[in-house]
C-alpha cells in the first residue's frame, strides 16, 4: 500500500509540474517613421520566482507568409509549452539587429497563457514604447521591462 501511495504522489507531482499551456503573444509596433523591422525577434518572460518561458524566435510562432513587425501593426504569435506557475512580471525582448531594416520601435507586448486543464488564463501587458536600434536614442537591441517589484 505504501508503494502505491508513493507512486500516486509521484504521478500527481509530475503531472502538475509539466502542465502544458497555450500561449498567445501580441506585439504592437509603433506608428513612427521606419518603426518596422525585418530582424529576428526573441522574447523571454519570467515570473517573480524566476520561472521562464524563452522563445528564441517569434517568427515560427507567427502566421506563415505574414510580414511581421510592420509600422502601426499588432502581430499575433501562438505556441505551446510548459505553463508558468504564476503571471509573468519580467520581460526581455531582443532584436538580432540584422536584415534590411534592423531598427524597431515597439509600443507594447501582451503575453497570454491559457491552461485548458484548469480553464484559467494569465495575462500581462508590458509597455515598451522605445526603439530597439543601435542608431536610435536607446542605442541597444534589447529591452527589459521589470514589473516584479510593483
Amino acid at each position: 500500500m505504501k508503494i502505491f501511495f508513493a507512486l500516486f504522489l509521484l504521478a500527481l507531482t509530475a503531472s502538475g509540474a509539466y502542465a502544458q499551456c497555450k500561449f498567445v503573444i501580441l506585439v504592437t509596433t509603433g506608428d513612427k517613421d521606419d518603426a518596422g523591422t525585418d530582424a529576428r525577434i526573441s522574447l523571454s518572460v519570467s515570473t517573480a520566482n524566476g520561472k521562464k518561458l524563452v522563445i528564441k524566435s517569434l517568427k515560427p510562432w507567427g502566421q506563415k507568409g505574414h510580414n511581421n513587425f510592420e509600422k502601426g501593426h499588432t502581430d499575433t504569435f501562438k505556441g505551446s509549452g510548459k505553463c508558468l506557475p504564476s503571471k509573468p512580471c519580467r520581460m526581455l525582448l531582443e532584436s538580432n539587429g540584422k536584415g534590411n531594416k534592423p531598427g524597431w520601435f515597439v509600443d507594447k507586448v501582451t503575453f497570454i497563457q491559457i491552461e485548458q486543464k484548469k480553464l484559467s488564463q494569465k495575462e500581462k501587458t508590458f509597455n515598451v514604447n522605445r526603439w530597439l536600434a543601435r542608431d536610435e536614442s536607446s542605442g541597444t537591441l534589447f529591452v527589459v521591462v521589470d514589473d516584479c517589484a510593483k
